[in-house]
């Protein structure tokens, strides 16, 4: 089995966000349950949804179809609703399911990439939130992309429910938070390559001294949007500052730059009305160290599970 990133083939044509009914627990069990080639027919007996009308498995087959859509199952017959089996799962052996799904959808190209891209138009307002009306999103969206389809509330809202879920985003009563959970940015910045010879990999957790801009170029480019400007010194976006500023607090990483260091980034102060060019924090060097066993560094999903 390969651990290189293998797309998958017979691939639906159907855009990512138009998987309305696709939630990501079920995804995620879906996809563990998978050793081996498995009969789509089991998988959804086995998720189906019991009704007076018989099992409802609409939502199984979305599924399936979706996760062939990231490249993380495909079919040795060419149909995933006929038989299905994983793939890609040595690649980045590990990596929480969460981060995983959030890597493969950021490996899209042409209209799938709308996905990530959501991402990105949103953090280019330059705010820890947005307001979260769909009307607000959609003209965002409309600004900052170009796609030929129209940004529709049920895409949207598809977007915005599996990434919560997956803990990229919050919804609260007051908006769209942009900031990642803990737990996604330490898997982030453990997977991320340390130098440039080196390839991204989830062996070792820990980090000692990696190179900051090479780790958070990679994550912006592969994972999530990390900068609110790339052009010259690299500013990140103050959502993101937030986790790594509430990460360094816990001593979970620490953010230095020594005096002659070179290829900073530059990290905003926590008051935005201070954010000039002389209180910003430069950052050229990123250690990691070992995860607290502790809610603030857990998934949503897994939250769940143990509340």
């Amino acid at each position: 089995m390969s651990t290189t990133y293998t797309p998958a083939s017979h691939k639906p044509e159907k855009l990512l966000t138009g998987f309305i009914s696709v939630r990501a627990p079920e995804l995620k069990h879906i996809w563990a349950s998978l050793q081996g080639t498995t009969s789509a027919s089991e998988v959804a007996s086995k998720f189906g949804r019991p009704s007076g009308s018989g099992l409802k498995t609409n939502h199984v087959e979305d599924s399936l179809r979706f996760l062939n859509a990231v490249d993380l199952v495909e079919s040795p017959t060419g149909d995933v609703l006929d038989t299905v089996e994983r793939i890609n799962d040595r690649h980045f052996e590990g990596l929480p399911f969460e981060a995983r799904l959030l890597y493969h959808c950021n490996q899209q190209g042409s209209r799938q990439s709308h996905f990530a891209d959501i991402h990105r138009a949103l953090l280019s307002e330059g705010s820890r939130t947005v307001e979260a009306g769909r009307d607000n999103i959609r003209t965002i969206l409309k600004r900052e992309t170009d796609y030929d389809f129209s940004w529709t509330d049920e895409k949207i809202d598809m977007w915005v429910t599996l990434t919560e879920q997956l803990g990229l985003i919050t919804e609260t009563e007051d908006g769209l938070v942009l900031s990642p959970c803990r737990a996604l940015m330490y898997d982030a910045l453990a997977l991320a390559p340390t130098t440039s010879t080196e390839d991204p990999d989830y062996d070792d957790l820990t980090v000692d001294d990696g190179e900051a801009q090479q780790m958070l170029n990679w994550i912006n480019d592969n994972l999530f949007t990390i900068y609110e400007a790339r052009t010259g010194t690299p500013k990140i976006h103050p959502a993101i500052a937030d986790v790594l500023r509430n990460m360094a607090e816990d001593g979970v990483v620490d953010l230095s730059a020594p005096g002659d260091s070179q290829n900073e980034v530059k990290l905003p102060p926590e008051n935005l009305n201070d954010d000039s060019r002389g209180n910003r924090q430069d950052v050229t060097y990123v250690s990691v160290h070992s995860k607290p066993n502790e809610t603030a560094y857990q998934y949503p999903l897994d939250q769940l599970l143990t509340h």
